[in-house]
């Protein structure tokens, strides 16, 4: 797995065994990924920001990063709520599925 300076899988290998895995990488992406990528994105066109730059990195880290781990942890309590299509898994969340 290949991930960018935002911690954010960039590519990964298919499999038709790992469907549920993959589609989790389509979501984190999809709700969690690209808004931060975008905010990011921004403050390098519009304020300078330099990724390469320590100190750049260590105010993103002061500023950013409970709010990033707070959304974070928000998508993992969403995701693992979330009922689960198929024969095997009778539509029941991930969180049910942990506890059964």
């Amino acid at each position: 797995m290949q991930f960018d300076v935002f911690g954010c899988l960039t590519s990964f290998i298919s499999s038709t065994h790992n469907t549920r895995i993959e589609r989790l990488w389509v979501e984190v992406g999809r709700n969690f990924c690209r808004s931060w990528r975008a905010f990011f994105n921004r403050l390098e066109d519009q304020f300078g920001l330099d990724c390469s730059n320590p100190s750049h990195i260590w105010l993103l880290q002061t500023l950013f990063l409970d709010d990033l781990n707070a959304d974070c942890e928000s998508f993992v309590r969403e995701w693992n709520s979330h009922p689960v299509s198929g024969v095997d898994a009778g539509d029941m969340s991930p969180q049910v599925h942990f506890y059964v």
